[in-house]
């Protein structure tokens, strides 16, 4: 029994010393190398043959050789080094930004527009390393990832009522609303469409959550037509959203940028008598401390600052 004394273990610097006096075979030239005396590095070697027990190095008069034990520690030493150099070189990737992870939540109309596919692609370019994992979810439930701590990034379509606390908001895009018409509606073939005109048509919706989103947008544009929409929800998905408008369904508010992935079925005209606009937003939680994510939320910024500029 040996008392429960540890024994002494060979450190970080022990494997680094004998690498490269292995290396080397040369105790002149190894302490050089390693900016050490050469009795400083012959004391390590001792030291270093203690706490083994064992012989590592025959000394002659011209040269030094590996014992057996020697080749093996030498080994050993190579691949310590390696795994210390790769952590080294991960751990400064992690904190850079370069390596990661990024969980981002978006309702469909931030992918119809255009913009946040612009986005991910920018922040890939310069930023291969990092897993980007996408989920089309209603922004409720991404407001809620989000201050769980199971959404990194979230891409709204504001009204929401209550914003989680520790949860900061980025307005990246404001665009009018148009109005999504069946080719055949009477309305199709007139340039614009005055909002007054519409008030016998059922508007189709995403949801009926009060003071969300587009269902917070749409009865304000048809208040400033004088009347309260007829509306229907088939999907939460604002694509479903634009096919149930080809399918005869009803009419839909929408913003002018998902007019790139429209049907053939339908027609965007738009909109007369209303002020209404719709905003893009990024969400993003003031906890988080991920380098990766700082970045995504600066590369947000970045174009933020840029769609604004274009319409100033």
């Amino acid at each position: 029994m040996d008392g429960g004394i540890p024994h002494p273990s060979l450190e970080l610097r022990h494997y680094r010393y004998f690498r490269v006096l292995a290396e080397e075979l040369h105790f002149a030239r190894a302490a050089e190398k390693l900016g050490i005396s050469q009795p400083a590095l012959s004391q390590q070697v001792r030291h270093i043959e203690a706490i083994l027990g064992a012989v590592l190095l025959v000394r002659g008069r011209r040269k030094v050789e590996l014992t057996p034990v020697g080749v093996v520690l030498f080994e050993q030493a190579c691949r310590v080094m390696e795994q210390v150099q790769r952590a080294n070189l991960e751990v400064a990737e992690v904190a850079s930004g370069k390596t990661g992870k990024v969980q981002i939540g978006y309702v469909a109309s931030a992918a119809l527009s255009g913009v946040l596919p612009r986005i991910v692609y920018d922040y890939r370019q310069q930023r291969p390393n990092v897993q980007i994992l996408l989920r089309e979810m209603d922004m409720l439930k991404q407001l809620h990832a989000l201050h769980e701590g199971e959404l990194d990034i979230a891409f709204i379509r504001p009204p929401v009522p209550d914003i989680p606390e520790g949860v900061s908001m980025l307005q990246i895009l404001e665009e009018p609303m148009c109005v999504v018409l069946h080719k055949d509606h009477p309305r199709a073939r007139e340039p614009a469409v005055d909002i007054k005109e519409l008030v016998n048509d059922t508007f189709i919706c995403t949801h009926r959550s009060p003071g969300v989103g587009f269902y917070a947008i749409t009865p304000a544009i048809c208040a400033q037509g004088g009347f309260v929409p007829r509306t229907e929800v088939f999907s939460s998905q604002a694509s479903i959203l634009i096919s149930m408008v080809a399918a005869g369904f009803g009419v839909a508010l929408v913003p002018v940028s998902t007019e790139a992935f429209a049907p053939s079925d339908v027609v965007f005209k738009r909109l007369l008598g209303t002020t209404v606009r719709s905003s893009l937003s990024m969400a993003s939680s003031s906890r988080s401390r991920s380098p990766a994510v700082r970045a995504f939320v600066q590369a947000c910024r970045q174009w933020s600052d840029r769609l604004q500029s274009q319409t100033t």
